[in-house]
């Protein structure tokens, strides 16, 4: 309040300056009409700044009220308040923004189920966990797979348990209580991050296969695995899988670097290096295209299979092998892409693709919003801001869903 008592005091000043300023000129004519004028004015002016004041009163009830709800929030007051000179913004900011959930302890949960002994379980929600787990493990695992396969039923039937808990997307989050958690996950059927990564680790160590969670805190928490197939680390984030129905697999099994493109920096130091793309499932499903343009023909056989993805794989020219900006440009135009099909009958989005051994990975996951055909296929194929043979692209994609539009006035650019 100091600092709106100052303010009203300023502008009383300014006022009073502004009158102030013409009373020299007006020395010479003590007039009855000049001074009847000059009691007009003084009496408008005064009134000017008692309605300012008021203004002024008002506007500071409601500073009062937002600073009470800010320092409720950051757990401050007075002298370190939000309006105060000692607040720390960006350390409140940052504390605030990451609320981070703790990892849930599979040991317990995990020693029940290899030794066969749940009697040392105490916790109602581990005994849960346990009868759930394993009756999964027995329906999705069968005799003879190898640890990929393991890996991808587990993957599978963990995006089938759940879906994410809106509540953590609100201006103030909110989440279930459990959604951070192996329970959430397969009582509750809801789910954040850590939820979906913690439920998949606790499978991993069940089944024998090592893996770690990543906990990311940088940008916000998101939170996903990292799991050893054989001799080579990957990492799985299911959360961000892409699909709605079905799993797209756009973030199963990728190498570190593709996964820094996806967003949320980690440590890599603190976690092993996952380089290997021997079961990527975006490289074990690609399709080998001649040129860039044959995208289209790829997409549209896709969604017109009702295909959840498509992966495929472009050799690179000797200059797009050397150039680090390989991957990121490819990936804008797929971004682009995904957002031009995405439209009555399904959504795209294009994948976080990579380079390897010549070759650029790339896709686009795709989500059904109901059963159509394609003549509900959208009609905006718009790609006059990307760096291409747009005119090209164009018609390669025009051909391919059917659709007929003017493009005379974008070849002429």
């Amino acid at each position: 309040m100091k600092r709106l008592a100052v303010f009203a005091i300023a502008l009383c000043i300014c006022f009073s300056l502004a009158g102030c300023s013409k009373s020299g000129e007006s020395e010479s004519s003590s007039s009855s009409a000049e001074e009847s004028a000059s009691s007009s004015a003084d009496d408008e002016l005064l009134k000017k700044i008692d309605e300012q004041q008021k203004l002024i009163e008002e506007q500071g009830k409601k500073l009062e009220t937002v600073e009470k709800l800010f320092n409720s929030m950051f757990g401050t007051s007075d002298t370190n308040g939000v309006f105060s000179e000692n607040f720390d913004f960006d350390g409140k900011m940052n504390a605030f923004n990451s609320d981070v959930h703790a990892i849930y302890d599979d040991t317990a949960v995990v020693e029940a189920y290899k030794s066969g002994d749940s009697s040392a379980l105490t916790d109602e929600k581990d005994k849960f966990i346990l009868e759930a787990a394993s009756k999964a493990i027995k329906d999705i695992i069968k005799d003879g797979m190898s640890d990929y396969e393991k890996e991808k039923a587990v993957y599978d039937y963990v995006f089938s348990q759940s879906h994410y808990d809106e509540g953590n997307l609100a201006a103030i989050p909110h989440t279930d209580d459990n959604s951070h958690t192996p329970y959430g996950v397969l009582h509750d059927h809801v789910a954040i991050c850590v939820g979906n990564a913690t439920t998949f680790k606790l499978f991993m160590d069940m089944l024998g296969i090592e893996c770690k969670v990543i906990q990311s805190t940088e940008q916000g928490e998101h939170a996903w695995d990292l799991v050893k197939i054989e001799d080579g680390w990957y990492h799985v984030d299911i959360t961000f899988d892409g699909g709605s129905t079905a799993p797209s697999y756009s973030q199963f099994n990728v190498t570190d670097d593709a996964k820094e493109l996806a967003g949320y920096p980690w440590n890599r130091d603190e976690f092993p290096a996952a380089d290997s793309v021997k079961y990527s499932f975006a490289v074990m499903n690609a399709k080998k295209i001649d040129s860039f343009y044959d995208t289209a023909a790829l997409f549209s056989k896709a969604i017109a299979d009702k295909k959840q993805y498509s992966f495929f794989k472009l050799k690179l020219s000797d200059t797009e092998k050397k150039n680090e900006n390989t991957a990121p440009y490819y990936n804008s135009l797929m971004a682009e892409i995904g957002y031009q099909l995405g439209g009555a009958s399904c959504e795209c989005n294009g994948v976080q693709g990579f380079v390897n051994d010549g070759y650029y990975y790339g896709g686009i996951s795709i989500s059904y919003a109901f059963d159509g055909d394609e003549s509900d296929m959208p009609t905006r194929y718009d790609f006059s801001g990307l760096e291409i043979d747009y005119g090209k692209l164009y018609d390669a994609y025009l051909d391919a869903f059917g659709v007929s539009i003017d493009t005379s006035g974008i070849y002429n650019q």
